[in-house]
């Protein structure tokens, strides 16, 4: 029975002559003829003879069974990060820091291999080895930059970085890389070397990062701070009066566009490609605005501040003034919108609900943040209308709403004669772009009136 390991004996009849020993000799001498050698229970063969068993199974041999191995385990000691938010000791869940990131240093152990048990084998009632059922041997995940033991007992990881699953095997990486946005999906970044975005950090959620940060998208009134390297954000630095964007790092500091942003770098650069308003920008080192000036932004420097992209024959494109719309002091850079006076004046119209209702003015003077408007009539201060004009060298015509905020008597010098009155108008609704377009223009023509001032 049992493959071999178990004979059973049932006797139908015992002999009644001969002594009870000599016939369980007997019957143990039959066993050995059918090779039953190992296991063979003596005493409980005299026992059934003795004690006439009849017709009921013994169990009169047994052989030694085999011990079981074990298979080979893997162990691992630093997992791979589960993007799961954790609750806090009052039971809430903060879905913006979940465990996205399981960094390690070259070295570290990631894991461990327990070795299989092979078992040992046992004996059947033949006197014949029984082999153990067989063990499966275990690997180590092992993925990029990961080194096994000598004894392929530990893999550990071959270089600084994080953990990243990569199907079945774990990888160790250096440059951490979010495909897409930093939102709810991916939690705050926290890593201490460098990081690249191929999507936006949007608002509420920060890349706190030890080296470089790449953005091909925009930080939208996010956080995103390095702690030793430099900031690129291909896009624009985007928040509001309430939130404003905010890219610090200890190097320079790229950005495309920034609008109610604070940008700081505290060792290096500043460098804008596109229209900088509303915003505090704060360097260690030179700002380099290469679409015209800051407009309505606080700006603190400790080198020079480069505005190029404007000239006195271009005002949009070209190289760098001869003199830029911005000022240093003891205390930083800070610029407020440059205000020039028109010659000749430009003519405006000041739309209505309906074509009838529309009327003709002209703009006096104008800076980025307002204009100087005479109408033939009356306006009422605090009332907003919307007006409508072109400037001569930039093409199309410009809109935007604006909100009359004082009646300018008498008139001064300078002014044309005859009816009418003259009004401030401060900018309350106007296109991002129309601004740029508006601070730029008047950049390039108080440059022309300085150079022709000077020569005459």
């Amino acid at each position: 029975m049992d493959g071999g390991l178990t004979v059973g004996l049932v006797m139908q009849a015992i002999p009644e002559v001969g002594t009870p020993e000599a016939l369980a000799e007997m019957l143990m001498e039959d066993l050995k003829k059918r090779n039953i050698v190992y296991g063979v229970n003596e005493q409980e063969i005299r026992r059934v003879i003795r004690d006439r068993v009849l017709n009921q199974q013994v169990e009169v041999a047994h052989g030694t069974p085999p011990r079981p191995g074990r298979n080979a385990e893997i162990e691992i000691v630093l997992l791979p990060p589960s993007f799961m938010a954790q609750p806090a000791e009052d039971g809430r869940v903060d879905y913006k820091n979940i465990e996205n990131v399981a960094q390690v240093k070259s070295g570290d152990i990631i894991s461990r291999k327990i070795p299989s048990d092979p078992g040992e084998p046992g004996i059947n009632v033949f006197g014949k080895p029984i082999r153990p059922p067989a063990v499966r041997d275990a690997r180590h995940p092992a993925g990029r930059n990961t080194a096994i033991s000598e004894d392929g007992l530990e893999m550990a990881a071959a270089r600084d970085g994080f953990l990243r699953w990569n199907g079945d095997k774990i990888d160790v990486l250096e440059l951490y890389a979010v495909k897409g946005d930093v939102d709810l999906h991916t939690g705050n970044i926290r890593y201490d070397k460098d990081v690249e975005i191929f999507g936006s950090v949007l608002a509420g959620f920060e890349v706190i990062a030890g080296g470089d940060v790449r953005i091909y998208g925009n930080v939208d009134g996010g956080k995103v701070v390095s702690l030793n390297g430099s900031v690129k954000v291909d896009g624009g630095v985007m928040g509001s009066e309430g939130g404003p964007g905010v890219v610090t790092a200890e190097g320079d500091v790229q950005i495309g566009r920034a609008r109610f942003a604070h940008i700081q770098s505290t060792r290096g650069s500043v460098i804008a490609n596109f229209a900088v308003e509303h915003s505090e920008i704060r360097a260690a080192g030179d700002l380099i605005l290469r679409a015209g000036p800051a407009m309505s932004c606080v700006v603190e420097v400790g080198g020079a501040v480069d505005v190029t992209n404007v000239t006195p024959d271009a005002p949009i494109g070209g190289q760098r003034p001869a003199r830029p719309a911005m000022t240093q002091s003891g205390k930083g850079n800070r610029r407020a919108y440059l205000r020039i006076a028109l010659s000749p004046p430009v003519k405006a119209s000041i739309m209505g609900d309906v074509p009838a209702e529309t009327r003709q003015g002209t703009i006096l003077n104008m800076s980025a943040g307002g204009v100087k408007l005479r109408v033939p009539d009356r306006l009422k201060e605090g009332d907003r209308h919307r007006i409508q004009f072109a400037l001569e060298g930039l093409p199309g015509t410009m809109w935007m709403e604006a909100e009359v905020v004082r009646t300018c008597e008498p008139l001064v010098e300078g002014e044309p004669a005859g009816g009418g009155r003259s009004y401030g108008l401060k900018f309350v609704q106007i296109e991002p772009a129309v601004r740029e377009a508006i601070a730029r223009y008047c950049l390039a023509e108080d440059l022309r009136q300085h150079r022709l001032t000077q020569a005459g």
